[in-house]
């Protein structure tokens, strides 16, 4: 009889300690890139990499500095995916095809004449103001030799205060970072001499 109300009496215990936990709180809006605006040609295959980042900058959260310097995450708004998948998608989608050459993801394993090396260095918001900058290293993908880096760095004002706001100029300023490293790559991806 003890034994049957001690096991009720922890059945109990466990059943409110799985109720004080708090309910994760679903995002009020999900944002992503959208489509390039602009596109260039490339006239070689290039393997395009997922940038690096860190997991703040590179994760599905929308970070802010305030004034004191520190980051906070901006509640309501995420990422559909994280923001370097988004990054590398965007990529792929502003290295068209016109020319003689194609972008691929790196995962898709096809043999390429370069490389895209990147990294965030920032993908936060401060204040009403977006903040984007990407280095970006094309390689020669069989030799590993370095061919050119670069440095794209974009802002974007958001059109209000509110996060739904603050989220879709942070999108923008990312796409014109893309656009900056796409247009690069576009004029350094140079097609191989058939000779060499």
């Amino acid at each position: 009889m003890i034994r049957s109300i001690s096991i009720a009496f922890a059945s109990l215990a466990l059943t409110a300690c799985v109720s004080v936990l708090p309910e994760p709180k679903a995002p009020e809006g999900l944002y992503r890139f959208g489509a390039m605006t602009e596109t260039y040609p490339v006239e070689a295959v290039v393997a395009v990499r997922e940038p690096e980042a860190s997991r703040l900058f590179g994760s599905r959260v929308i970070a802010s500095e305030d004034s004191a310097g520190a980051l906070r995450l901006v509640r309501g708004v995420e990422w559909t995916d994280n923001a370097t998948r988004l990054m590398q998608v965007a990529m792929l989608d502003a290295l068209d095809d016109s020319g003689a050459g194609v972008a691929v993801a790196l995962e898709a394993g096809a043999g390429a004449d370069y490389e895209l090396v990147w990294r965030v260095e920032d993908f936060t918001l401060a204040g009403t103001q977006a903040r984007c900058a990407l280095e970006a290293t094309l390689m020669r993908a069989n030799t590993r030799k370095v061919v050119a880096q670069t440095r794209a760095t974009d802002t974007a004002d958001a059109a209000a205060s509110s996060n739904a706001s603050r989220a879709l100029a942070l999108a923008e300023a990312g796409r014109a970072c893309v656009a900056e490293v796409a247009g690069f790559v576009s004029e350094k991806a140079v097609a191989a001499d058939p000779d060499a």
